[in-house]
């Protein structure tokens, strides 16, 4: 028995593939309550990102990294929430973040090697570069050069500056402004529960990228919140595997959890005892407001954070995780071809490049407002969010409250 199969399926979960269950044998579709229509400029507009960089991304709890990204003494540089964070974990296991700044000259202490995506430096210590202060991986200061010359300077104060960090689940989250703990358990809202029985904490990194492309980083999260897409722009590649636009979805707080339903659903369903008897009938997805998205395909994951560089730019973080069992080198050649087909091909030719596009269609003036249909409220939903977050009733303590009700059934 794995460690996953161990992990007791969570009531929310099943009460998922029941719902899944019950929509494919009647044939109804899962919808919203009601159309609507997101306005153009917040997708465009400068000081509508500005908002969003005041409220939501300066203050909400980030997916900055897998578990297994930072391993035990090492330093990992995080730097998509537009500040130099570096991630530590120390010999007790614990995951740290600390701004990645020297507290004497400011110098970037950990840095990322060449244009490949930043990966953890094993390290006993945080050594900076230009005059070799040290620190522990705890952030406290361990050595000054010359310590005796800084007269009337209480060392005590010159520890490293401290992030909000939690993990969970397999996550390591981050917030970029410091103030107190959170629990990152508590911001998910039952969904490590999920993540535990899927065994997201268990997998292994096996390729990532990340890129900046023209376009509100918004239209990449639209794009993964609904199926109604499927059909059309994924019609030569992952279209012949799944069903037309029956999804259920749970909502946990601002997030939710998916599922996507394949057409092996409608041929033989069976309720899953496992992740892979479940990912054979749907793809499990998982949102965790407000930029991050966990794709699990028949046999590995997608993590996707979305973040935002400027109102017309989206940075594109997207880490592939596999099962521990199958990292050995024999298996290179099957995960090399996967990559290829659902980040160069699904991902960068027919998702991306379709944010990219209404991007520049957006700024003709063609378009006040975009619109979207009951099958795709729950993009409604989450612009609700944003706009909730950036006027203060929405914040993490809190969760969703009744912003929005429950997708109607019909």
């Amino acid at each position: 028995m794995t460690m996953q199969n161990a992990v007791p399926l969570p009531a929310t979960l099943a009460d998922l593939i029941q719902r899944l269950d019950r929509f494919r044998s009647t044939g109804i579709r899962e919808m919203g309550a009601e159309a609507g229509t997101v306005p153009v400029s917040h997708y465009t507009d400068a000081v509508h990102w500005q908002r969003e960089q005041d409220t939501i991304f300066a203050h909400w709890p980030i997916a900055a990294a897998h578990s297994s990204e930072v391993p035990a003494g090492s330093a990992l540089p995080f730097d998509a929430l537009g500040v130099p964070i570096v991630i530590t974990r120390s010999r007790d296991g614990r995951a740290r973040a600390f701004f990645n700044v020297c507290r004497h000259r400011g110098m970037a202490l950990v840095t990322a090697e060449g244009p490949e995506p930043a990966r953890a430096k094993p390290c006993k210590a945080l050594v900076c570069p230009y005059h070799a202060w040290t620190y522990e991986l705890d952030g406290r200061l361990r050595h000054r050069l010359h310590a005796e010359t800084f007269d009337g300077i209480d060392p005590a104060t010159l520890n490293l500056v401290e992030l909000p960090c939690a993990e969970a689940g397999g996550l390591i989250f981050v917030k970029r402004t410091p103030g107190p703990a959170f629990s990152a358990e508590a911001f998910l809202q039952g969904l490590d529960a999920h993540l535990q029985w899927l065994g997201l904490a268990d997998m292994k990194v096996f390729r990532k990228v990340d890129r900046v492309y023209a376009a509100n980083w918004k239209l990449t999260v639209d794009a993964f919140l609904e199926g109604y897409h499927i059909r059309v722009l994924h019609r030569d590649t992952i279209y012949p595997f799944f069903a037309d636009a029956y999804i259920v979805n749970l909502h946990a707080g601002p997030h939710q959890d998916s599922l996507v339903a394949r057409r092996a659903a409608f041929e033989a369903f069976e309720p899953p005892r496992d992740r892979s008897a479940l990912c054979k009938l749907a793809t499990p997805t998982q949102f965790l407001f407000p930029n991050t998205f966990l794709i699990w395909h028949p046999d590995y994951v997608s993590l996707i954070g979305m973040f935002a560089p400027a109102a017309d730019r989206v940075r594109w973080v997207h880490t592939m995780l596999i099962p521990p069992d199958r990292c050995g080198d024999d298996w290179i050649p099957h995960w090399e071809k996967t990559f290829e087909l659902i980040e160069k091909t699904v991902f960068q030719r027919e998702d991306i490049a379709t944010a990219v596009a209404i991007q520049r269609g957006l700024l003709s003036g063609a378009n006040t407002g975009l619109h979207a249909g009951r099958l795709e409220h729950e993009v409604v939903r989450f612009h609700k969010g944003i706009d909730a977050a950036i006027g203060g009733a929405l914040v993490p303590e809190n969760g969703m409250g009744a912003l929005m009700a429950s997708p109607s059934t019909s």
